[in-house]
């Protein structure tokens, strides 16, 4: 794309090169963006899919970003100096009178502003103090804004003071801080649950709180400023390191990261330093690793050298390992992980390893944001937030994924092999004083769970549990001698089993060999295990009612070869019986009810969160569910016309019987052939693409039984090609049958494109592209509740009761509906487009 058909708007100070004239609800987010960035605020924006957010996401924080370093957008694109950012100190602020957005190209953005509750399609909430002014130019602005206001404009200008941003000085100070983050908040946090003197390195590090920032604009906004200080390209380290804020850009899936590179590659954006961070499952190349059930286990064998083998792509990573080199190798501009694989594959050097190494150099760092929730993730990836800009797209999910990540679940049989492995450790004498410690607790939780697993109430048919509140396990843990005293220790203890070491052979003198660590599958047990109850002991137990504590049994085939076959060594003839025997399985849940408790890592510590959607709604049960204060909202309308999108609900069939999917309707097969027979008539009116969500996979195979024996499968068959989406499975082969639809949509043959049969929640309904002819038309069946009978959503319902005053959550039942209308509308939502109808019945 040349210079010339770039746009650029102004916004905030902040210069933002848009790849084209910018819709109101794009503009109306980057302004969000940019006024949250620039006073250290939190924003919740919700836009409706195929509103272009994601293109308004990375060009107004990257713009913003590359403001503060003082670097030009692109060179090819613009030859202009950097609009500076606009100063609004106490002393200037008498000069501070245009608004906040200016646009520098002759679009239709000239206009006078309005105030945020008069815009047509945005509605936006801003906690700023607003400027005082007096009654009279009160009523002079309205009246001058009634006049000029352009009623299909969604964008218009805030002039409300935001606050200033950080001096240079003051950015180089924290920083210099900021470099043995890791060893002082160690000891800060020790400091809090013991007056031992022994720095003990805490499994999870969280950092303190900076305190606001001033203007960066001039001398007068801090004592210590001078006017070297004023300018607005933030200084550089010793290193050479620029302090400006990293971009960690969350979103839910693998899937929607490659969607989001390839709009990055459209801005004037594409060439900045970046790098994606993703799962062994995507990234590792090591043959020995990729057939291998548990890859996550199996590297880390490999890195550790046991059984003499290594991973000799992970010795290869400085060949890449720099964002210099990846562009001297032809990958300058945004990339996806396929490119990066094949690169490895050919220098044969490990994707997963490299892309974390990249992190160092990158201005942005793209991840599922499970990534950036999970502390045991951040640890193992290496992600300090401290200070960085975090973004989570399609975020309409955090507030499970926040409760998960807190969360944690052991299997009685996970925590023999660790009391084993342990065992074995303490008996050969390898660290001893460390190794014993940990066996101990291995030991305590087996026997309580044996002892508690004879009085489990019956719940479902061979499903029995037992339930705690996190208070009640602290007792417990108090009796087996985990405590706030001792837990700290027992931390320094597990850190230094994990260290790596030699040892010089006595015997030889010279020669060396590694002491012997615990195996991988015991190293993550164990880091789950302490992650939940350093969230139970932190500040003087603060979570541990936001913690239900419970121990379930469930029962499963164990399948088992006749001992007494002795010649049948290597396997079994086809016709000969396994025996299989049924077997108690105890699993010990710790569970987290308040997606706050994995915020409270962040909230406070970075520089800003933006959450976005297109389903948020209601966003006020956002800021209580998660702790976090959300400054500045924003709801956005579509960017297509009305005429444009049709959506109704259909309470009877061809044959006049009524449509209601509630769970006894659904079982009947009256029910079953009535929505047969109306899915059809759907799919001889419409052509291409037709996608069908049903509450759960239980429904579908229900109908889909159903309609196979009358005969309507068939005749679906003769319409349109029929996808039906997959329970589980491997990656691959979801992805074959995705591109069995596309190919049935764009390559017309005797029928009339495809019908694809998916679910709510399921991986249809999250981050696939369905433009066009790919989504012609939307159909749900029913309402997607979340199991009532589920234990976590029971929980959960009498947790939100119990707060609902006193913490401003959503009252159970009200939780339980927006689940379900969360899903529903996610579902809806998946079209990116034109001319399509959605159907609800």
């Amino acid at each position: 794309m040349t210079s010339s058909a770039w746009s650029e708007y102004t916004i905030g100070g902040v210069k933002i090169s848009f790849p084209y004239k910018a819709y109101p609800s794009q503009l109306a987010m980057m302004n969000s963006i940019v006024r949250g960035l620039n006073s250290k605020q939190h924003c919740l924006l919700e836009s409706p899919t195929g509103s272009g957010k994601s293109l308004a996401l990375l060009c107004s924080a990257l713009a913003w970003q590359q403001s503060l370093s003082g670097k030009p957008v692109d060179e090819s694109l613009s030859k202009k100096g950097e609009v500076p950012l606009s100063c609004c100190c106490t002393c200037h602020s008498k000069n501070f009178t245009k608004g906040d957005v200016n646009q520098v190209t002759s679009h239709h953005f000239n206009r006078p502003s309005t105030p945020p509750s008069e815009r047509n399609g945005v509605s936006s909430t801003c906690q700023d103090s607003p400027e005082k002014t007096t009654l009279a130019s009160k009523l002079s602005a309205k009246k001058q804004a009634s006049v000029c206001r352009d009623e299909n404009d969604d964008f218009q200008v805030e002039k409300k003071r935001i606050r200033p941003l950080e001096t240079a000085q003051q950015i180089r100070k924290r920083h210099c801080f900021e470099k043995e983050v890791h060893h002082l908040d160690a000891k800060v946090a020790a400091g809090k649950t013991t007056e031992l003197s022994s720095p003990l390195r805490k499994i999870n590090s969280f950092s303190l709180q900076n305190p606001p920032g001033h203007c960066s604009r001039c001398c007068c906004s801090t004592k210590q400023g001078n006017s070297q200080d004023s300018s607005n390209t933030i200084k550089k380290d010793q290193g050479g390191k620029s302090k400006i804020p990293k971009i960690y850009f969350g979103t839910r899936t693998h899937k929607q990261i490659a969607q989001i590179t390839r709009e990055l590659r459209r801005t004037a954006y594409s060439g900045v330093p970046m790098t994606i961070l993703s799962s062994r499952d995507h990234t590792c190349i090591h043959p020995d690793v990729v057939g291998n059930f548990n890859r996550n286990e199996k590297c880390m064998e490999l890195l550790d050298g046991k059984n003499g083998k290594s991973c000799y792509f992970y010795h290869g990573i400085h060949k890449i390992s720099d964002q210099h080199k990846l562009q001297t190798e032809g990958i300058s501009k945004a990339w996806d992980i396929e490119e990066l694989v094949t690169l490895g594959k050919k220098l044969k050097a490990c994707p997963y390893y490299t892309a974390r190494e990249l992190i160092e150099d990158a201005d942005i760092v793209f991840c599922p944001y499970n990534y950036l929730l999970d502390a045991q993730i951040r640890e193992s990836m290496d992600i300090n937030l401290k200070e960085q800009i975090v973004i989570l797209d399609e975020a309409h999910n955090i507030e499970d994924c926040a409760r998960e990540s807190a969360s944690y679940s052991i299997t009685e049989v996970q925590l023999r092999f660790a009391r084993d492995e342990l065992d074995s450790m303490v008996n050969n004498n390898i660290r001893k004083k460390d190794h014993e410690p940990l066996r101990a607790v291995c030991y305590s939780l087996i026997n309580w769970l044996e002892a508690n697993s004879e009085h489990l109430v019956e719940r479902d048919y061979e499903s029995s549990c037992k339930i705690w509140s996190g208070s009640e396990m602290l007792l417990n843990l108090h009796k087996m001698g985990i405590t706030t005293a001792t837990f700290p220790i027992l931390q320094g203890h597990f850190s230094a089993v994990l260290q790596k070491e030699e040892k010089v052979l006595p015997i030889h003198g010279k020669e060396s060999r590694e002491v012997p660590i615990i195996s991988a599958s015991t190293q993550i047990m164990l880091k789950g295990l302490f992650m939940v109850l350093d969230y139970l002991f932190r500040q003087n137990s603060r979570f541990a009612d936001d913690y239900k504590v419970a121990i379930q049994q469930t029962y499963s085939w164990i399948n088992q070869t006749d001992p007494s076959d002795k010649n049948e060594f290597f396997a079994l003839p086809k016709n000969k019986k396994r025996l299989r025997q049924k077997a108690a399985v105890h699993v010990l849940n710790f569970w987290c009810l308040n997606p706050a408790v994995a915020f409270s890592d962040i909230n406070g510590k970075v520089w800003t969160i933006v959450l976005t959607s297109g389903t948020l709604s209601p966003m006020k049960s956002f800021s209580s569910e998660l702790g976090v204060t959300f400054t500045i909202q924003m709801e956005a309308n579509h960017v297509i016309d009305n005429s444009q999108v049709w959506v109704g609900t259909i309470g009877s069939g061809p044959k006049g019987r009524n449509l209601c999917a509630t769970f006894q309707r659904t079982e009947t097969f009256e029910f079953q052939d009535e929505v047969g027979a109306l899915l059809l008539s759907v799919c001889q009116t419409v052509s291409q693409g037709i996608l069908c969500f049903l509450p759960s996979y239980k429904l579908l195979e229900k109908l889909k039984e159903r309609w196979l024996y009358t005969g309507l499968w068939h005749n679906l068959e003769l319409v349109k090609t029929v996808i039906v989406e997959p329970q589980g499975g491997e990656k691959t082969d979801f992805e074959e049958l995705l591109q069995v639809y596309y190919d049935a949509v764009k390559y017309k043959g005797e029928k009339d494109g495809a019908l694809l049969v998916a679910v709510c929640r399921g991986k249809v309904s999250e981050g696939l592209d369905f433009s066009d002819d790919n989504a012609r038309a939307v159909v749900t069946i029913g309402i997607p509740f979340p199991n009532v009978k589920d234990l976590q959503v029971e929980l959960k319902r009498r947790y939100n009761d119990q707060h609902s005053k006193l913490r401003g959550l959503l009252p159970g039942r009200q939780w339980y509906e927006i689940q379900a209308y969360r899903a529903l509308n996610q579902a809806l939502g998946v079209f990116d487009t034109k001319m399509i109808g959605e159907l609800l019945f």
